[in-house]
């Protein structure tokens, strides 16, 4: 299927490139971006998922051997190590499979939230505008006022 696809993109975006250079070298290089972006996320995913897995059954198998043995039971180095992989491992999955940062990866970031006044509405431009027009107005009649008061 990918060996179809490739051909077929890289055609595309050649031909594009006669027409109208810049967006087609933009497309190219936002593709590029978003396609390396979700394969880290996908061998992120997968990788911490197989480290994950081989240091949970080395613990357990590490665990298994101290109980075989008529000895005392005590923690050794190998299996605070396999501890240690698999907290590390499931931590970076955890991540990985976050909604932000699936959507992070695909170029949809969150914009931050305007603080909301006047009883939970959200103010438009209109209203900042004139709201930056009235403490204009005002500030240039104190200023005034501070060089009448300043005067002999």
């Amino acid at each position: 299927m990918m060996k179809f696809v490739l051909p077929l993109l890289s055609f595309l975006i050649g031909n594009a490139k006669g027409f109208i250079k810049e967006p087609a070298e933009a497309f190219s290089i936002q593709l590029a971006e978003r396609v390396r972006s979700l394969t880290t996320l996908l061998v992120a995913v997968i990788g911490s998922l197989a480290l994950g897995c081989v240091g949970l059954s080395l613990f357990i198998a590490s665990i298994a051997s101290q109980l075989d043995k008529n000895e005392e039971f005590h923690v050794t180095g190998g299996m605070a190590l396999y501890l240690g992989l698999t907290v590390v491992a499931i931590g970076v999955l955890v991540y990985s499979l976050r909604s932000k940062t699936w959507m992070k990866s695909l170029g949809f970031e969150e914009k931050p939230q305007q603080a909301a006044s006047g009883g939970g509405k959200r103010t438009g431009a209109l209203e900042n505008a004139v709201a930056l027009l009235v403490m204009d107005y005002i500030d240039e009649r104190k200023s005034r006022r501070d060089e009448r008061d300043h005067r002999p």
